[in-house]
């Protein structure tokens, strides 16, 4: 896009009234959603909207879900605000971002009062990725510190839309235990901001911060043990956010910032990934619902909800911290060409650990549920 932009063209003055404006609208956002999240769970019984627990739930009582509609529709009016304050970027923000999250927001919004064909949705996501990319333009290549750009070629533009397709569904599948979508929300945006900022990319920090606000509030009624579930309105929604503001750039380096932001969302998208490539290799459909993602196992192994939405938080905060390093000119470019690595640390050590613990708690929690003895309520573990 615009080479031009600095951070002192767009906020001209650290005391200017806009850095108390956006703070102010962020937590606006918050809190409104926060109220209407509580309202959506009253109405949810009139709509239908109840998730009733089944084989694969993690939860054993009916809870409310569809809760995502009002995070959908504050993180949308505020980033309205950004097509008003930097109208040459309103294109881009309003049909690149907000629009075809809105799309899919609707799809979700859909799917969760009468569900649809797997294929029906999968076509749709294809085809808003495909409107996606040509608005925002696909990544064109990869640029690691001290290396040159590893050009794409022609296959720019399918990459492009399966990692939008990709990041769509892998929020979907990861909205499967209490707080972890939400928190996971919150993470990934923090996460963009502080990467966005070292950049001048203030577009897009304000961006991160309105949907990660939104996911906060509604983050208020989904903590263990939740009270709502986002459905997937909520998740396809952020996982439509997200991917498009990996494509969304001002400062015309998507190559160079590409890597660093999806490092800041590394474990909602390779748990997902992992346990796609586990079920084709043994022979399972990978879109027949199960509970074989690693933040399941965890689950059954007897860790709590929140500990699990905790710990994938902080892992995606780790991830984030490594490509904001990425791109800070002050850290050493030999420093920076070994940052990826630390996702590739941690995402072994995640699968290692979470495979050890599952296989050696696992049976004996399952069994304490079992007995009769036992009583359920709340979330189930």
């Amino acid at each position: 896009m615009n080479e031009s932009i600095t951070p002192e063209r767009l906020f001209p003055t650290l005391d200017s009234l806009e850095s108390i404006l956006w703070p102010g609208l962020a937590l606006v956002v918050f809190v409104v959603t926060a109220v209407f999240v509580d309202v959506m769970i009253l109405l949810a019984t009139r709509l239908r909207l109840v998730d009733v627990p089944s084989g694969r739930s993690a939860h054993s009582l009916p809870t409310a879900r569809g809760g995502g509609m009002p995070m959908v529709l504050t993180a949308c009016l505020a980033s309205a605000a950004v097509c008003f304050r930097w109208p040459f970027y309103a294109f881009p923000v309003a049909m690149g971002v907000v629009l075809p999250s809105f799309v899919i927001a609707l799809v979700g919004f859909w799917d969760d009062i009468r569900p649809l064909r797997a294929t029906l949705r999968l076509a749709v996501q294809i085809g808003v990725a495909v409107g996606l990319v040509f608005v925002l333009g696909p990544v064109r290549g990869l640029q690691l510190p001290a290396l040159p750009v590893v050009d794409f070629g022609w296959l720019a533009w399918p990459l492009s839309v399966v990692w939008v397709v990709g990041c769509i569904n892998a929020f979907n599948f990861m909205d499967g235990s209490d707080g972890m979508a939400a928190l996971g929300a919150v993470a990934v945006a923090a996460g963009f901001v502080g990467i966005a900022f070292s950049e001048g990319d203030f577009p897009m920090v304000l961006l991160s911060s309105f949907v990660g606000a939104a996911a906060a509030g509604f983050l208020v009624f989904n903590w263990s043990p939740a009270r709502v579930f986002m459905g997937d309105v909520g998740s396809a929604f952020l996982g439509t956010f997200f991917a498009a503001l990996t494509l969304f750039d001002v400062t015309g380096s998507t190559e160079r910032v590409f890597l660093p932001l999806a490092m800041a969302a590394w474990p909602y998208i390779y748990d997902p990934l992992l346990s796609v490539i586990r079920r084709v290799c043994t022979g399972h459909n990978p879109l027949v619902p199960h509970r074989e993602f690693l933040f399941h196992r965890l689950v059954r192994s007897g860790v709590s909800h929140a500990a699990v939405a905790v710990l994938y938080a902080v892992l995606a905060l780790a991830g984030a911290v490594a490509g904001w390093m990425m791109v800070e000119r002050s850290i050493p470019a030999a420093v920076q060409l070994w940052l990826p690595l630390t996702v590739v640390f941690l995402a072994a050590v995640l699968t290692a650990w979470t495979d050890w613990r599952f296989r050696r708690f696992a049976p004996a929690v399952m069994s304490a549920k079992l007995s009769p003895t036992t009583t359920v309520s709340g979330s189930a573990a």
